[in-house]
């Protein structure tokens, strides 16, 4: 008796939106706060390399605030051009990790900054923006953790999005044997 077992599964999914410009997402919250989170770096990466202080943590900002910038400017456009949703992954939640990340390595260098601040006026400078770009990152930080559980738990009244029907068709065969 040999058994034979088909089992078809069909996911229907929405089309991901085109690639193109979205110039909504710039007046939106979190478009406002990439954005306010890019000036700021700029701003770090200026007050910091305006004195020379890189053996006493200058370099360490430096680095946090160069590496931000550039990974905050790599997200805004992903998000500006709706690439995010054709590339494979979790992205809310990888974007949440990335900025908790953040959190923790500006915490670091604005501590390092404002310990330095009575040697210069642009480290104080420097300080003060470091912990404004901390602030906003940690803004940032609650949004990201508010889309990520947001798409964790959709709500019922989306209209389910995603459609899974399973089709099993089992067929038995039986044959005589001698």
């Amino acid at each position: 008796m040999a058994t034979t077992t088909y089992e078809q599964t069909t996911e229907t999914r929405p089309e991901p939106p085109p690639i193109r410009p979205h110039p909504e997402y710039v007046k939106s919250i979190e478009g406002i706060l990439k954005i306010v989170e890019i000036v700021l770096c700029i701003l770090v990466l200026i007050c910091a390399s305006i004195d020379y202080w890189y053996h006493l943590g200058g370099g360490w900002v430096q680095f946090v605030a160069a590496s931000a910038m550039i990974g905050t400017i790599i997200l805004f456009l992903f998000f500006f051009f709706n690439v995010y949703p054709r590339l494979p992954g979790p992205w809310n939640f990888i974007v949440f990790i990335y900025y908790c990340v953040y959190v923790v390595l500006f915490i670091i260098a604005a501590i390092v900054a404002a310990v330095r601040a009575h040697l210069a006026t642009s480290i104080g400078a420097t300080a003060f923006f470091t912990f404004a770009a901390l602030a906003v990152y940690i803004i940032d930080v609650y949004f990201m953790y508010r889309s990520w559980q947001a798409y964790q738990h959709p709500s019922t009244a989306a209209g389910g999005a995603n459609t899974t029907t399973t089709t099993t068709t089992t067929t038995y065969e039986t044959r005589t044997q001698y």
